[in-house]
């Protein structure tokens, strides 16, 4: 019988010589990847300001509306407030309806973060 110190001492210099010791085979060594091609940093949101006014258009299927003629998407995590309590949807935004957006700017494109009913 092997004892513990022996057992392990064949493991060690079996993996040394790149020999297999029961199923545990050598690991050979991969090669460095390769660097990766520059891609551009992804931008950072930031703040867009607050766009005030009336909704000129909804796009309910790709979460757009346009306030001043500045698209702004809505997001799930936008929250709509009105003067009286509850939660709203984009479902609830008509066209026509004075607004107070306040967004972040990603990539040149607005996104709501909140937005009052007036």
């Amino acid at each position: 019988m092997f004892s513990r110190s022996s057992f392990a001492a064949a493991i060690i210099v079996s993996c040394l010589a790149g020999v297999p010791f029961c199923g545990l085979a050598a690991q050979k060594e991969s090669p460095a990847p390769e660097p990766a091609a520059t891609t551009p940093a992804p931008e950072h949101a930031r703040d867009g300001g607050i766009i005030a006014g009336k909704i000129t258009s909804i796009d309910y299927q790709r979460s757009i509306i346009a306030v001043n003629k500045t698209d702004i998407t809505i997001m799930p995590s936008t929250q709509i407030q009105g003067s009286d309590p509850g939660y709203r949807a984009i479902t609830d935004l008509k066209p026509g309806m004075a607004v107070r957006v306040y967004t972040s700017q990603i990539a040149g494109k607005y996104i709501a973060q909140i937005i009052t009913l007036k």
